[in-house]
């Protein structure tokens, strides 16, 4: 049956009788249900701590008045219960009346499953997720079937699980009324309609609050899940090169030259180790006595050694991808090439075409949504040695990164032999080489070594980082044993640093940092050995980065070739103290960047903090519409753009 609205209303009460005579108030109880969900789920973000930030500037920082919290809910008031109520009806007027309560069914069903799944997200990490996210997620659970990634604690499930049957139930009430005719259910439901416009019209009175949360609640995790990010036109429009010149320019990155210590270590080997999950509050080259890693000491004594020290994302591959790019990235790009041959510049390139034998040891990840096969394949490593995993229980990684540790030592083990025998074989053919070593022992949540008995979180994982320390004299050894020491540049770091704090079996894993850019997950040690070039150690306190690990390696080596997309500087040009150095970029959300003694930050919620150490507080927030959290998003939102499309151009896939 088909209903059309009269050609003229007349009076509000022929309007009444048309909406009754339609059953629009039990088509619209559904919607209801999922309106009062979104109601609540935003009250409950507006009253948590993490709102607070957005209120700084609003006179009273720590609370709104009642009238500045309605406003609050303004947007929420005549998106979901005027304007959606308003097209739902006017779209399922053209319907039979028996199809329109599972249409609008389903809708208000969708839109709460998103909505709750959103703002659980949200209270987790502060940020809210995008629909690619969402889908790693996923994949990740199935193909490893581990939970933690999309664990949700107990309380929040049985919060979703109400509001689901909720809907459900007013869905299916109104799928059994709307034939029947009955009047009461649907006068009922257009009275909360005619309440919801009601409270719209009182919402618009009281001042609005100049804070991240004007937008209403689904028109955020609207826009967080559908939009993934783009590449701009604009930038698109420029070459790498003319990009490349563009982030100098903005960044202040100091002009290309020679540093004091530019081809010192001509014609060297190179050796990275690099440790998992390690920060720099658990080992710290720069300051700490080493008293219980015996190698790292040894080496130390001929090191640069850098104090404030980043990586550029808190995930390996990520990290790994800087660290031999000398670029940004906040995607893998493994999916991205897919089976495309993609020869990417950098380190590896590099050092290829000067005559090096280059190879990589470690476990490589190749779930569907990262493949970093590929990734260390486009990089140019003449060799990638796997250790020799079961593949039925770990080939997506949950063993290896939280299962029994001595199962990842095994085949770390496995891996550093590898690496051993490679040395030895290079030494007798008097072959140059770069090797990097990524053993997965310290991955987080930390696991306890045997034997030991931590006395806290950090002990924990300054354990975890010590007993490594046995590994590297292993290395120390093969060369010593084959004379390779004396010129061999060894970087010791690690990718990132802790992000996961570890709970008891069957627990939700706890983050670290919500939605924050924190000191914890991105500081990381760092520690270069250049043998005979120093005497003694070289302390660096300026900030550096990943991102400055290819150039600095290459500068000490005296090689120039291939070097026109690095967005890095030698660490050991002092000019890079005044430069913006960017830092992780979209991790939770957030963003940031370090700059002439400060550090600035972006959350999920487009609030903008300063602060002069790498943590952030209610207290460091900046006015929401004040000038520099304005120019603090901007800087952000240039940088995305223009890396998304540098990486576009060097890959020729689309980045985002």
């Amino acid at each position: 049956m088909h209903t059309t609205p009269p050609a003229s209303f007349g009076t509000p009460k022929r309007l009444a009788a048309w909406a009754a005579r339609n059953r629009f108030g039990i088509i619209l109880l559904p919607w209801l249900a999922t309106f009062a969900s979104i109601l609540s789920l935003k009250y409950s973000i507006l009253i948590s701590g993490g709102f607070r930030q957005s209120a700084v500037g609003l006179g009273h920082p720590d609370s709104l008045t009642a009238a500045e919290t309605i406003a609050l809910f303004r947007s929420d008031l005549l998106l979901c219960g005027v304007l959606i109520p308003v097209a739902l009806c006017l779209l399922l007027l053209w319907l039979p009346l028996r199809l329109r309560p599972l249409i609008s069914g389903l809708f208000a069903l969708a839109a709460v499953i998103i909505l709750n799944f959103e703002t659980t997200v949200y209270t987790t990490t502060g940020s809210f997720s995008s629909l690619k996210m969402m889908w790693v997620a996923i994949a990740w659970t199935i193909h490893s079937h581990d939970t933690s990634i999309i664990s949700v604690p107990a309380n929040q499930q049985l919060g979703i699980a109400a509001w689901i049957v909720g809907v459900g139930l007013a869905g299916a009430i109104a799928f059994v009324e709307v034939r029947k005719s009955s009047t009461w259910l649907n006068s009922a439901s257009l009275a909360m309609f005619g309440a919801g416009c009601v409270a719209a019209l009182v919402a618009c009175v009281p001042r609005l609050p100049d804070t991240a949360w004007k937008p209403s609640l689904l028109g955020q995790t609207a826009y967080a899940a559908l939009v993934e990010g783009s590449v701009d036109a604009d930038m698109l429009s420029h070459t790498a090169p003319e990009l490349l010149q563009l982030y100098r320019s903005d960044s202040s990155v100091p002009p290309e030259r020679a540093t004091p210590y530019t081809g010192k270590a001509r014609g060297y080997n190179v050796l990275l180790f690099v440790m998992e999950s390690i920060p720099a509050q658990v080992f710290d080259p720069a300051r700490d006595s080493l008293d219980d890693m015996p190698n790292v000491r040894r080496l130390r004594e001929h090191s640069f050694l850098l104090a404030n020290h980043f990586t550029t994302f808190p995930l390996t591959n990520y990290a790994a991808f800087s660290i031999f790019t000398s670029m940004y990235i906040k995607t893998p790009v493994g999916p991205v090439i897919g089976d495309h041959h993609i020869e990417l510049p950098g380190m590896i390139r590099s050092l290829n075409s000067a005559g090096y034998q280059t190879a990589y040891y470690g476990y490589v990840w190749k779930i569907p949504s990262q493949r970093d096969d590929r990734m260390l394949e486009s990089l140019g490593f003449g060799k990638i040695s796997e250790p020799s995993i079961n593949p039925s229980v770990d080939r997506q990684g949950s063993e290896t990164f939280e299962g029994p540790i001595e199962y990842t030592e095994k085949h770390d083990l496995q891996s550093l032999e590898a690496l051993r025998q490679d040395i030895h074989r290079w030494a007798e053919e008097k072959q140059k080489f770069a090797a990097a070593y990524f053993p997965e022992f310290g991955h987080d949540p930390w696991r306890e070594v045997k034997g030991q008995v931590p006395k806290s979180l950090l002990n924990r994982g300054h354990i975890l980082a010590a007993y490594q320390d046995a590994w590297i004299g292993e290395i120390l050894e093969e060369l010593s044993r084959d004379n390779l020491l004396d010129n061999t540049i060894i970087v010791i770091t690690s990718d990132h640093g802790l992000r996961r704090i570890p709970v008891p079996p069957g627990q939700p894993p706890q983050l670290v940092a919500h939605g924050k850019l924190d000191d914890i997950v991105i500081r990381v040690p760092m520690l270069i050995y250049v043998p005979k070039v120093l005497s003694q150690p070289v302390t660096i306190d300026y900030p550096t980065s990943h991102l400055d690990i290819t150039p600095t390696i290459l500068d000490l080596l005296g090689i120039s070739a291939g070097r026109e997309f690095e967005q890095g500087t030698p660490m050991t040009d002092s000019a890079i103290a005044d430069r913006r150095l960017f830092l992780p970029m979209d991790i939770f959300g957030a963003s940031g960047f370090y700059y002439r003694g400060n550090y600035f930050m972006e959350d999920g919620a487009k609030n903008a903090f300063e602060n002069s150490t790498l943590h952030f507080d209610d207290t460091n927030v900046l006015p929401y519409n004040g000038q520099q959290a304005n120019e603090v998003r901007k800087a952000l939102a240039d940088q995305d753009a223009l890396q998304n499309a540098l990486l576009t151009n060097l890959i020729g896939q689309p980045v985002r």
